[in-house]
């Protein structure tokens, strides 16, 4: 009998080979299997019942397509892990941080596979039959492509990978690294392999298979006040004290037409017996037959079984939790699972026909058995150039690309987003996190805060950082513009210069359209003027403003002074001679020479009519031709005006020049041409209330220096900038005009500088969000992306996105990246904020599961976030190092007392990375504890003894 033991594993397969690129298992009786590696493709909490719905038809599709005489094992193997992340030469400081911060972390991973096997031929010496050998091969070519096809990522193991799978079966060991075999003792509880125990749960006992009446491929659990969609059996990942957990799921599927008749003659033998309970069994018979008769579901025979490696000591408590689970879900385990060796064995992947049919397998529906399947993965790191890294919902470091643009799954157009968090978020903390990767990857972020917080992250990285004040105000010149902005992108400089005035002029009113025409002209002749100094007007260019001219006069004149023109001419006509001062000039005008050459024609055709010797025909031809003529007189006087005119108007634009860009030129252009616009075309415009609004920021004004002063050109080869404007967010004037300009500035420098560019702009946005800002801020969230570049802006106020249709018009629809923190407190009245994000369903309960899972145990500071990228949502964990945490805090003791150990130690690296050591030799949790004490001290921590 111990010689049998020694040898238990030997009768398991026949034989693994390799032909034509496929690896085929070969079991005991000759039955052969290909063992897929797959992901499971519905994300953990994702809270979507339909993903699971969509596997289950995928898992469904997949077992009609195999058919009768074929068998599908699955298996989920859940085996704990510790967290380790290779830092790359170069790495900065507070990335190194993070991932030794990780190092060592445990997790549960989850690795899945799908093995087709072909039940080989009973009762006969297996031989080749090339019938069967093709259709085995051509069931699994379509098995991989029904996956491919729904795009479950899978791929054929190789025979390297199938002989250490099946060897990492049996000792159950599925940890990272070298592994090793020991003896296997058996007993009717459970299998001991060195200091482990393996025991098997089978989830049915045949004898009673206490499973529920209904069953769906998902469960709803409650978080938040929220159903919440999950695997039936998602508590595999957490099963306390395990260090491995293999979830073994095996449909066959047997011939129908034999069991349909097993069926029909069971279901009249109960027939022909009639009590209650044989009515029932009957009755069930009868439903399963007309639902196998309707819909395209087999009969199979299955099995579950969960099987575990986990301590001595700890079967106990492993079971409870097991049986307190599957009782929640409906399922009593068997209790009489005393075969455990077999249960073992007959586990084994490509071992599906292995199971005794007599007390391991029970007979039910194909969809019913698949709504058993595990069907869930843990969220991993997407495949993208772009890295910004969060944690999954357990603590486990995965890398996202914030854009959703960059990475190799294409989600947005745009990588413009909005941040919307309520005080206390950790809103802050979050944008920290997002510019520090941001930083560290070669982008260059220009930020407009309100608050200082991000003081300390641009003071590590060494930005630039600019605090307004009103003795050391921030000053722009934004009328400046080079040659080659002014050929190429001009439209868009002026759409921004003409949003700056009336933003000065008008404030938070829409200007007129008359306000707009004359603004966008004004700005257009001033440029025109210092780029192509005007000198005269063209032979065309006079032509044509002749006309326009022409076009206006005859818009002003009214019948009676047509008809009094009219007159006038038949008295020029008539007179004996022209007069003398005309005829006198050696050089006339054109419109003028034609005006006498008219006259002249008119006398002479008029001559005809006076004279006697003329017949009544001539006269009255002679009499048409004055009238036309008369006519064309009268056009031809207004065109001597109008001539006259163009002369005064070609003088009044030489007198017109511009000789540098700033607004104090401007303001002296706009002044003198506005008026004669205003003269020529006829219209209203209060120049005065104009002039003396927008004269503080003109020469001697009090705020002269804002728009007059040309930025350091330095500016644009910082790669961190922070624009603190908190001092002047009261001011209404100043306050707007600041952040505007501070936006053109990013403009500049988007557009000279390569590489990935972003704008942050903190509270500050509101200041901008007017009617008259409207367009500006379209055209700035629709231009960045053209420069791969990002826009975002981040708020805190929900009632900020539905007040403000600016938001929605200009912000909203042209961010494809969303990021919502905790939102639990507006969830009673979140419709209507959802109506204007277009949130669907399943995403407001990702939203409200927002820091509401039990998932803080032995984890750092950390805040959860929920971000949208097109149509792919899901909740991150933003969980930093202490390094980090000490570099973005807003927390104003603690930014205190970290610029004592700057002060101290010299540079922001080494002041983190000696408070965070002192931190810990006190054994003081709460930074904010140790920050106090470092600034009742208000000097570094060795020197306290001195004090």
């Amino acid at each position: 009998m111990a010689k049998t033991h020694k040898k238990v594993f030997d009768g398991i397969f026949a034989q693994l080979e390799e032909t034509d690129g496929d690896v085929v298992l070969f079991d005991a009786k000759g039955s052969p299997s290909v063992i897929f590696s797959m992901t499971n493709p519905v994300p953990r909490l994702c809270t979507d019942p339909e993903r699971y719905m969509l596997f289950q038809d995928v898992l469904a599709n997949i077992v009609q397509t195999l058919g009768e005489g074929y068998a599908l094992q699955k298996q989920d193997i859940f085996c704990r892990q510790s967290y380790h992340h290779e830092i790359p030469d170069g790495a900065e400081y507070l990335t190194r941080s993070y991932f030794a911060y990780f190092d060592g972390r445990g997790y549960t991973e989850i690795k899945t596979y799908l093995i087709i096997t072909q039940e080989a031929p009973k009762g006969q010496f297996v031989q080749y039959d090339p019938k069967r050998w093709l259709d085995f091969h051509s069931k699994v070519s379509k098995v991989d492509d029904i996956l491919s096809e729904k795009g479950i990522r899978h791929r054929r193991l190789s025979k390297p990978e199938v002989a250490e799978y099946i060897h990492r079966f049996m000792a159950l060991h599925f940890r990272h690294g070298a592994f090793s075999m020991t003896n296997f003792k058996a007993s009717d509880e459970y299998l001991r392999t060195g200091n482990r125990i393996i025991r098997s749960y089978p989830l049915v006992d045949i004898d009673e298979i206490n499973l529920p009446s209904v069953v769906r491929p998902y469960t709803e659990t409650s978080v938040n006040g929220y159903p919440i969609a999950t695997d039936v059996l998602s508590f595999l990942a957490e099963v306390p004290h395990a260090d491995c957990v293999v979830f073994n799921q095996v449909v066959q599927i047997p011939g129908q037409r034999k069991l349909l008749r097993k069926l029909q003659g069971k279901a009249k033998r109960h027939g022909s017996m009639p009590d209650p309970s044989n009515k029932i069994a009957k009755a069930d018979i009868e439903e399963v037959l007309n639902i196998l008769a309707v819909d395209s579901s087999l009969l199979v025979n299955t099995n579950f079984n969960i099987i575990v490696s986990c301590a001595p000591d700890k079967v106990t408590p492993v079971t409870s939790y097991l049986e307190t689970k599957l009782y929640e879900c409906g399922i009593m385990p068997s209790r009489t699972a005393y075969n455990q060796l077999e249960l073992f064995i007959d586990s084994f992947p490509g071992n599906a026909y292995g199971f005794n049919p007599d007390y391991d397998l029970f007979l039910t529906l194909s969809d019913a058995a698949l709504c058993l399947f595990f069907k869930e993965h843990l969220k991993g790191c997407e495949d993208t150039p772009l890295t910004t890294y969060y944690t999954d919902r357990r603590g486990l470091p995965v890398c996202i690309d914030i854009t959703g643009k960059e990475g190799k799954l294409k989600m947005t157009d745009n990588a413009n987003f909005f941040c919307i968090g309520p005080s206390g978020s950790g809103k802050s903390f979050h944008m920290n996190s997002v510019v520090r990767q941001l930083l560290e990857q070669d982008t260059d972020v220009v930020m407009v805060d309100t608050g200082d917080s991000y003081e300390g992250i641009c003071g590590y990285f060494g930005g630039t950082y600019i605090s307004y004040s009103k003795e050391k105000p921030i000053s722009m010149n934004p009328f400046k513009v080079t040659r080659e902005e002014y050929d190429l992108n001009f439209g868009e400089k002026k759409n921004f210069l003409k949003s700056l005035i009336f933003l000065i002029f008008k404030g938070s009113e829409a200007p007129s359209k008359i306000e707009d025409m004359l603004v966008n002209q004004t700005i257009v002749e001033y440029y025109e003027a210092y780029f192509h100094p005007f000198d005269s007007f063209t032979p065309d260019e006079r032509d044509g403003l002749r006309q326009k001219l022409l076009v206006a006069a005859k818009m002003e004149n009214d019948y009676d002074r047509y008809a009094e023109k009219m007159d006038d001419i038949e008295e020029q006509i008539s007179s004996p001679e022209p007069p003398a001062q005309i005829e006198s000039k050696a050089l006339v005008l054109p419109s003028e020479e034609r005006r006498l050459k008219l006259i002249r024609q008119c006398r002479a055709f008029r001559a005809v009519v006076l004279d006697r010797a003329s017949t009544p025909a001539e006269k009255e031809k002679a009499a048409n031709k004055i009238e036309v003529y008369k006519k064309e007189l009268y056009e031809a006087s207004m065109l001597v005006k109008i001539d006259k005119q163009i002369d005064h108007i070609e003088e009044q634009k030489r007198r017109l020049k511009v000789r540098s860009l700033s607004f104090n030129s401007y303001y002296e252009f706009a002044l003198e041409r506005i008026p004669q616009i205003t003269s020529l075309e006829k219209i209203h415009f209060d120049i005065r209330d104009f002039a003396a609004i927008l004269k503080q920021f003109y020469r001697g004004g009090e705020l002269e220096m804002t728009l007059n002063s040309d930025i350091d050109a330095n500016l644009f080869d910082e790669r961190f900038i922070v624009f603190e404007i908190d001092k002047i967010k009261d001011d209404p004037v100043l306050f707007p005009i600041v952040v505007l300009i501070i936006m053109d500035v990013f403009l500049q420098k988007m557009r000279i500088k390569k590489g990935r560019k972003a704008l942050i702009i903190e509270e500050a946005w509101k200041a901008i969000a007017s009617p008259t800002m409207a367009e500006y801020i379209k055209f700035l969230y629709k231009t960045v992306r053209k420069f791969h570049g990002i826009a975002g802006v981040v708020t805190q106020e929900l009632n900020d996105v539905i007040d403000s249709p600016i938001v929605k018009e200009a912000i909203i629809n042209n961010s494809d990246v969303k990021i919502l923190l905790d939102q639990s407190k507006f969830k009673d009245r979140y419709d209507d904020i959802a109506a204007i994000l277009g949130l669907t369903p399943i995403q407001k309960q990702q939203i409200f599961t927002i820091n509401a899972l039990n998932n803080k145990e032995g984890r750092n500071y950390f805040k959860e976030v929920w971000i949208c990228r097109g149509q792919n949502s899901d909740v991150f964990g933003v969980e930093e190092p202490p390094e980090c945490y000490w570099a973005y805090t807003t927390e104003r003791s603690e930014k205190e007392a970290l610029k004592i150990y700057l002060a101290h130690y010299g540079t922001m690296q080494e002041a983190i990375t000696r408070i965070e050591i002192d931190r810990k030799k006190t054994g003081i949790a709460k930074y904010l504890d140790f920050a106090r004490k470092v600034n009742q001290h208000q000097k570094v921590m060795t020197l306290w003894e001195n004090q």
